[in-house]
């Protein structure tokens, strides 16, 4: 669907091409996404994608090499896959989540300041786009999980050095609190920013 959102197409930064199923074509614009199917252009904006799921599938899926992503705007709705056979797929996913980052963060850090919560959500099971998957939020007051909060002065511990793989939170007492993969973490980008943000000054490293 093309609306008074939709960029043209001739304003794309940069246009990848899909050899398989559809969508076949997707747009990469300063503010948002265009996956193109025939004539149907459907216009997605950065600030607006509530969940990003990174994940491997085929022969690849066990060695954890990410050949696919998938976005969408709110829980309730389909997801928009990008596999790996579009065209320059590292280089799109890569300007993907770039932009995804600098243009989505600050709407949560927003919602935050402004006494609100945001909800993120880590995969428990399943294959997608059939995923099994518990909620976690970051307020000011901190971390909720579980059913409780956990402040920020209480998360004495954040291992980031290798985020890529594992993101691990631990209390003074060196209890783990969370411990999740980066790729089981929808939005993980997004998730490591705003926990580094609010750790980054106080946390020691593993």
């Amino acid at each position: 669907m093309t609306d008074s959102r939709t960029p043209q197409a001739s304003e794309a930064l940069a246009v990848f091409n899909h050899t398989g199923s559809a969508p076949d074509c997707f747009e990469l614009h300063e503010h948002g996404v265009v996956s193109r199917q025939g004539d149907t252009r459907t216009y997605t904006a950065f600030a607006d994608i509530q969940d990003l799921c990174l994940f491997a599938s085929g022969p690849d899926a066990t060695a954890g090499l990410i050949d696919n992503f998938a976005y969408r705007t709110r829980a309730a709705d389909g997801w928009t896959l990008v596999s790996g056979d579009v065209g320059e797929f590292s280089k799109l996913m890569d300007a993907f989540r770039s932009r995804y980052v600098a243009q989505r963060l600050p709407v949560l850090e927003e919602t935050i300041a402004d006494g609100g919560s945001v909800a993120f959500r880590y995969v428990r099971g399943g294959v997608f786009p059939d995923l099994q998957t518990q909620e976690l939020a970051l307020s000011a007051e901190g971390l909720h999980i579980d059913g409780a909060t956990w402040p920020y002065e209480s998360l004495k511990r954040i291992d980031l050095n290798h985020w890529a793989e594992t993101v691990s939170l631990q209390d003074e007492q060196g209890k783990t609190v969370f411990s999740c993969l980066a790729t089981r973490i929808l939005s993980s980008d997004l998730f490591v920013n705003l926990v580094y943000d609010r750790l980054g000054r106080t946390a020691e490293y593993a």
